[in-house]
Order: C-alpha cells, then sequence, then structure tokens
C-alpha cells in the first residue's frame, strides 16, 4: 500500500487526492501514519521532492506548448523559465533585492569598530574668527 501511496505522491498527488482511490487509507490516517513513523515520513518527503521535479517537467512542457507571436504567451514563457532557473540555482539566478546581508552600521568594512567623533561649534567663537 504504502508504495502506491508514495508512488502517486511522486506523481505530484497529495495525499488528500490518494485518499480518494480505491482501496486507499484516509487521509487522516495516512498523515498519523507519517507522524508516527521515522522512516515513512523521510520516504514520503523523498517522495515530495520527486513531485517538484514532476510539477517542474509538466510546467515546461506547457511553456513549451505555447506557440505564435501572442506576447502575453512568450513574457509567461520566459518568466516562467526564470522563475524555474531561480529555483534550481538560487545563488545565481535568484533575487538579488533584499537578500544579501545590510551592513553593520556600528562596524567599519574591515570588522573595526566605528568611532563616532563628536565637534561642538561654538558660534560665538566662529564668529570672532570671521570677523
Amino acid at each position: 500500500m504504502w508504495e502506491h501511496i508514495f508512488s502517486q505522491a511522486e506523481e505530484g498527488q497529495t495525499l488528500r487526492q490518494i485518499s480518494t482511490g480505491a482501496g486507499m487509507p484516509t487521509w487522516e490516517h495516512m498523515r498519523a501514519s507519517l507522524r508516527a513513523s521515522p522512516a515513512l515520513a523521510s520516504r514520503y518527503a523523498r517522495a515530495r521532492v520527486l513531485a517538484a521535479e514532476a510539477f517542474e517537467d509538466r510546467l515546461l512542457q506547457e511553456v513549451h506548448s505555447i506557440n505564435g507571436e501572442d506576447t502575453a504567451a512568450m513574457r509567461l514563457r520566459i518568466d516562467t523559465l526564470k522563475w524555474i532557473m531561480s529555483k534550481r540555482a538560487p545563488a545565481r539566478y535568484g533575487e538579488k533585492a533584499g537578500n544579501e546581508p545590510q551592513p553593520d552600521p556600528t562596524t567599519q568594512p574591515d570588522g573595526r569598530p566605528r568611532t563616532i567623533r563628536r565637534v561642538i561649534v561654538d558660534p560665538a567663537a566662529r564668529g570672532a574668527r570671521g570677523a
């Protein structure tokens, strides 16, 4: 039974969808079994990783089936491919904005503590020098 469940999960079906099949346990029973067994949970997690690859494959098939000169369709195709690239190689193709750590305002670029110099200007003395 679990081999069949894992096989369907690898194809992208959810536990709720699988539970509707003939002879399948209920969704609640499958979830309880996964919680109770680390071995089953580990195999299910691997099946979900393979499901992501199945979804990617399906997405690519759909995107490559877009024909014609429709600008919106071509934009969708390009955006989809860029999204897949950002997930496959996030360090190279992922979003850059907001992902880099911000510099610490209390340290200098070389890591030394930043010192603050306080200068108090006496306007009366300044006026005397300038006059």
